[in-house]
């Protein structure tokens, strides 16, 4: 059961709630039809809802226990903007990078559009770097996995 929407921010902690759970399909229910999701650390957009389900859901398979911890939030009209800890544990393979079974804890900032109560587009941002150093990856061949899979998604008819 979806949470009471009176508010971008009440919009933003239901769809956090629900994403830190895995609950792909509760999460999306706080997101518009034509929503914008952005990975600014993996280069990677996701618009509309198939695709940003398709992403989480990739996501959410590779790191399982994926949680945030949120320092602050603050609201502007439309826009909520949060930052805090991410944490989670590589469990499965990711834009084929084989899972490491090592745990990350990052820094994060995040902004929300919210539009008529639901997530119109989403921008989070987190350090590639020291994620990949965190869970004992490159990052050449990470970030090399990761153009290769942006290249295999741009071919893929929508």
């Amino acid at each position: 059961m979806s949470e009471q929407r009176t508010t971008p921010a009440d919009v933003v902690r239901a769809y956090a709630r629900a994403k830190s759970r895995a609950d792909v399909q509760e999460a999306l229910r706080y997101c518009g039809q034509d929503t914008v999701f952005e990975t600014i650390a993996f280069q990677a957009v996701a618009t509309g809802l198939g695709e940003v389900a398709r992403q989480t859901t990739a996501f959410l398979r590779a790191f399982p226990d994926y949680g945030v911890e949120l320092d602050y939030r603050a609201e502007a009209d439309d826009l909520v903007v949060g930052a805090g800890t991410i944490r989670a544990t590589m469990m499965e393979s990711l834009v084929g990078i084989e899972p490491t079974g090592r745990a990350f804890a990052l820094p994060f900032a995040c902004h929300w559009r919210v539009r008529d109560g639901l997530i119109g587009h989403e921008r989070f941002f987190f350090d590639f770097h020291q994620m990949c150093e965190q869970l004992g990856l490159s990052s050449a061949d990470a970030a090399a996995r990761f153009a290769a899979w942006r290249e295999r998604v741009k071919a893929v008819p929508r």
